[in-house]
């Protein structure tokens, strides 16, 4: 009975160890590991974004970041949502991060194939500590998984919530946007005082100049 007990402490432990680290970098849906295209439908592109050896974090950049990012310059994205403003935010927010040609984001119609999933869902059962914008329901969630100990992005899941967004403007709806899927790349929220798209509560402004050099740093 002992020996039984200690096999299954033993068992359990190993099942922990395995778990991929989920990171918040807002209040994330709890119904996306659940969704099929979180984690269970993308098997190899994260084992391909996993890197043999630790990758290279900087240790100060203008806007802060996480201690992670992804091994690759060359991001697949799937867009998993049928709302139209919520598309056209997200394709707008690509086509800004595209621009400087710092990382490179490419649309994909194959979900096993996705590094980034683009989401439109419900965050108004989150409260006020965990919104992006200025409406208390929250308009946008990031949430990633990441191998600690090599620093890298294993898989991203950005949401927007259309609700919130709805009655909005293209180009702060495409700010929020812009907003989540750097968080899917790896940088954190910016102090309010600082000009960056990544000041939370309070989207003032799309990519700045402290944003470029920020991803720049990282993956440079």
């Amino acid at each position: 009975m002992f020996i039984n007990r200690l096999l299954l402490i033993l068992a359990a432990t190993v099942a922990l160890a395995a778990t991929p680290k989920v990171s918040y970098a807002e209040s994330t849906l709890s119904q996306i590991n659940a969704s099929g295209s979180y984690f269970s439908n993308n098997d190899e592109a994260v084992s391909l974004a996993t890197p043999q050896h630790p990758l290279s974090i900087p240790k100060k950049t203008p806007t802060p970041i996480e201690s992670y990012r992804w091994n690759r310059r060359h991001i697949y994205i799937y867009m998993d949502t049928d709302n139209l403003q919520i598309k056209q935010a997200f394709r707008n927010a690509v086509k800004a991060w595209n621009r400087p040609d710092i990382i490179h984001f490419t649309w994909t119609k194959d979900a096993e194939q996705a590094n980034v999933f683009a989401k439109g869902g419900d965050l108004s059962a989150h409260g006020d500590n965990s919104t992006v914008g200025t409406n208390h329901h929250g308009l946008g969630s990031t949430q990633s998984s990441y191998d600690s100990a090599k620093h890298a992005l294993l898989t991203a899941t950005s949401i927007l919530h259309p609700n919130e967004l709805q009655f909005t403007s293209r180009n702060f709806r495409s700010e929020v946007a812009q907003h989540e899927l750097v968080h899917a790349l790896g940088l954190a929220h910016a102090p309010e005082y600082e000009n960056s798209v990544m000041i939370p509560r309070n989207v003032r402004s799309g990519i700045t100049k402290l944003d470029r050099q920020t991803l720049k740093l990282l993956y440079q």
